[in-house]
């Protein structure tokens, strides 16, 4: 697809993230849902509208994924929002904890056909789930309304791709341990790959899969390891995938962070975020909106993008510097060694090889 200049940066971009709610039912020791300064609260549906409008007439990127922070379904506008969005031709793509999929929001969105749902599981038994510290749900009940929504629109949209999410905690993060307490899910090899052979099983039965499919998809399972980003299909359009358990940018350590001398991101560059209150943010994993480059409510989204800020930290991105305060802090580190190192991976990992693996995922190719 061709790219374009729409303000400073090149479009079509991956995805931009819209955060219809910064709310949700959980309260996940590994998210920094209990660091949040800034309030909670829903974006008004006029400007959601608005933004999905002007993103639809300039093509300004692939899909819009409704998530940054909190529980998208909880909008008690969530469906209609859908609904113009799909009116207007923009493919949907819906990260979710999976509660409401359960209830009436998720059978009323059968009706929707989404381009891509992305599962966070996360916690995949009982033991694990109690990280999530809920208070209005069971593991059980929890799994069965995932698994009864997936079967049922899986049926009905065979073309939409779902994704489930798994978190790997094979490296410990002590900031966040401090504050919250041990964190640990999958944290070996060994136990990746038989909590992928259960949840294939179950998906497997439900799907009727071929038993030459089931054993290509297991032996894609038994080629992977815990120590990394993983993504493996377990049928057409059905993927598992597996994030390591991140601290958000040093948001769990404080202070004692080395600001870093350089690095690189993506933000702005195939992505980047839109909070419920209009904030226009550097990219997704800015859950506090401190990199806050203008504010929907006051300007369109061409008008924001063609800021003189967002010129420098974009081109500071294509230089491996980092104009903005808070993307020195986000890739910075605690200890010399990691300071000196960091900027060198950070560069290598995203600007190489990354897209390199994404090529090779038929999820992102």
């Amino acid at each position: 697809m061709d790219k374009h200049l729409f303000g400073h940066i090149r479009i079509p971009l991956k995805r931009i993230h819209i955060e219809l709610t910064n709310v949700c039912e959980f309260n996940c020791l590994f998210c920094p849902k209990s660091l949040m300064k800034r309030s909670f609260g829903y974006m008004a549906k006029g400007l959601a509208c608005r933004i999905v409008d002007e993103i639809a007439e300039n093509g300004i990127c692939e899909k819009v994924t409704f998530h940054v922070m909190g529980e998208p379904t909880l909008h008690p506008q969530f469906l209609d929002i859908v609904e113009h969005t799909l009116k207007r031709g923009v493919k949907i793509g819906l990260t979710t904890n999976g509660v409401s999929l359960g209830t009436e929001t998720g059978r009323r969105l059968l009706d929707y056909p989404l381009h891509q749902i992305d599962i966070s599981l996360q916690t995949p038994d009982a033991e694990s789930f109690k990280l999530r510290k809920s208070k209005t749900i069971s593991f059980d009940s929890y799994l069965r309304g995932v698994l009864r929504f997936f079967q049922s629109y899986q049926s009905k949209w065979p073309e939409t791709t779902f994704k489930f999410r798994f978190l790997n905690t094979r490296f410990r993060k002590k900031g966040i341990e401090k504050k919250v307490g041990p964190v640990r899910v999958i944290s070996s090899t060994e136990e990746l790959r038989t909590t992928f052979h259960y949840w294939a099983g179950a998906i497997h039965d439900m799907m009727g899969v071929a038993p030459e499919d089931r054993r290509a998809a297991l032996k894609g399972i038994e080629s992977l390891v815990c120590h990394k980003w993983n993504v493996v299909e377990i049928c057409p359009r059905v993927h598992f995938e597996t994030y390591m358990l991140e601290d958000w940018g040093n948001a769990f350590d404080g202070s004692n962070v080395r600001d870093a001398w350089a690095g690189y991101c993506f933000g702005m560059r195939d992505h980047f975020g839109i909070l419920f209150n209009g904030d226009v943010t550097l990219c997704c994993v800015d859950f506090d909106g401190n990199t806050a480059v203008g504010n929907l409510n006051n300007a369109r989204l061409k008008e924001i993008l063609s800021s003189e800020e967002v010129e420098k930290i974009l081109k500071g991105f294509s230089r491996f510097r980092l104009v903005h305060p808070h993307c020195k802090h986000c890739l910075g580190s605690k200890s010399l060694a990691a300071w000196l190192l960091k900027p060198i991976i950070s560069v290598t990992v995203l600007k190489a090889l990354k897209p390199f693996f994404y090529k090779r995922t038929r999820l992102y190719s």
